[in-house]
């Protein structure tokens, strides 16, 4: 009698084994592939502060073409560096700032579901020199009034 009890027991933590299985499974798929999602974030958000970075520096330039240089510098940074995005898009606004924005999908294998991924980035139009002068300037007239 004792005997077909302690096989019931062991029978009870090998389904209860298996059911917390199945949940820990779970669970390290999902963390798994919510690092692949900020991982691509970030890239993104890195890949469209650079390229509007690099549009900005071509827009101080006499006929420089910011446009241009923004898109191609997002699109060269937007092909590499990512884990499971589909569907990438780049955009770019120009004007006195240039602003550059990703979209793209990320898989998830539960269900064929997709997590829309967007990173912005922007960066003002200026004049290093003038800038450069402005805050020299300012930080001269700072010193003479604190004395």
């Amino acid at each position: 009698m004792k005997t077909r009890q302690k096989s019931r027991r062991k029978g009870s933590f090998t389904i209860e084994a298996a059911c917390v299985m199945a949940i820990i499974l779970v669970t390290v798929m999902g963390v798994l592939y919510l690092s692949f999602f900020v991982h691509n974030r970030a890239w993104l958000t890195a890949a469209a502060c650079e390229a509007s970075l690099a549009g900005s520096m071509e827009g101080v330039r006499k006929n420089g073409q910011t446009y241009a240089t923004a898109f191609a510098r997002g699109q060269e940074l937007g092909n590499v560096g990512f884990f499971g995005a589909e569907n990438l898009q780049c955009q770019v606004k120009a004007g006195k700032e240039v602003h550059v924005t990703y979209q793209a999908d990320t898989i998830v294998a539960y269900g064929g579901f997709q997590w829309p991924l967007r990173a912005e980035g922007s960066a003002k139009i200026i004049c290093p020199a003038e800038w450069i002068r402005k805050a020299k300037a300012a930080s001269e007239i700072i010193i003479e009034t604190e004395d």
